[in-house]
């Protein structure tokens, strides 16, 4: 029992360190943008987390010559790696457009639209819990958006709708990866598929990106890129060592608070470096909906084991038993 409470208060802590780590990401990347072209941050964080990929592998020697030899398999990880640099790009440059925090907000979309592949893609089951955690997920972004869709400013904003439409893209993109890691897993590891994705990504990235721009980062924007480029390994390193003590489904619906945490992030930078951040100023209405998405992106991972027809039932029997006390 012990070793259960254990277990589990290391695998929330992990999720936790997860969810920390994406939250600051997209204001540091914001910060970063202005001294640095997406490409090129992109192309170091693919080259950062490339080497480190390759080290690790080479100690245990498990590097993956065999994805080298199977055509098939090889343009499968081809196309996952351009749908992953696609799903990096879109989101730097959306950030160009829109606050940190709507970013976070629409990328919660990603698990949405993974569900909706694998049904169609994987054929999985798409069940009660995930549709009804899906709908609030919608219907928390649309009360989000509300200052947007009442002043118009969103629809009159060409930049607002254009920087909208591109993370909306990052989502599709990411939701279109992922499917193809999942089908992968049954040949390689989590370790040696993000392997070969970052090496082909760096290749990708190289023609477009200008390294000379490292040179003219102050200490605080090189850090930050630093951060950046950490963030690729830790984050999902930390997320993958938390799926060992914690099921898939908690985990997910641990970083499900990764919007909020960017709020609070985003309020917290204004307050310390009012020249540089920014926060969105929302109203209760987008506060109302932000907590919405949190709790559809929990629903969607949880919705199984919480609207169960145990507790369905259970949830009858004590309504109507306080109706008969009326």
């Amino acid at each position: 029992m012990t070793q259960l409470v254990n277990n589990s208060a290391k695998g929330l802590t992990l999720a936790m360190i997860t969810a920390i780590m994406w939250g600051i990401l997209p204001l540091a990347l914001k910060f970063v943008l202005l001294l640095m072209d997406a490409y090129t941050i992109t192309w170091y964080r693919f080259v950062f987390a490339a080497f480190f990929v390759t080290l690790l592998l080479c100690a245990k020697n498990k590097i993956p010559s065999s994805a080298l030899k199977s055509v098939s398999r090889m343009k499968r990880l081809l196309f996952a790696a351009i749908l992953l640099s696609l799903n990096y790009i879109l989101y730097l440059i959306s950030l160009h457009y829109i606050p940190a925090e709507t970013a976070q907000m629409l990328i919660q979309m990603a698990p949405f639209f993974m569900l909706l592949g694998s049904v169609v893609v994987l054929k999985e089951h798409f069940s009660r819990g995930q549709m009804v955690g899906s709908l609030v997920l919608i219907s928390g972004l649309v009360l989000f958006f509300n200052q947007q869709f009442i002043n118009h400013t969103g629809l009159d904003n060409s930049d607002f709708l254009f920087g909208f439409m591109i993370m909306f893209g990052a989502a599709v993109t990411w939701a279109a990866y992922a499917i193809i890691q999942k089908q992968m897993l049954g040949y390689y590891s989590s370790n040696q598929i993000m392997w070969c994705i970052y090496l082909l990504s760096s290749v990708f990235f190289l023609p477009l990106a200008s390294p000379s721009q490292i040179t003219s980062l102050d200490n605080t924007a090189l850090l930050l890129l630093l951060f950046c480029c950490a963030n690729t390994l830790i984050a999902y390193g930390t997320f993958a060592k938390s799926l060992e003590y914690l099921p898939t489904a908690k985990v997910s619906a641990t970083l499900a608070i990764t919007p909020l945490l960017t709020v609070v992030f985003a309020t917290i930078a204004e307050q310390v470096w009012p020249n540089t951040f920014q926060a969105q100023h929302l109203n209760i209405l987008a506060y109302i909906g932000a907590g919405l998405v949190v709790c559809g992106s929990m629903l969607t991972a949880l919705g199984d084991r919480i609207l169960n027809r145990k507790n369905i039932n259970m949830v009858k029997h004590y309504l109507g038993f306080k109706n008969n006390c009326v």
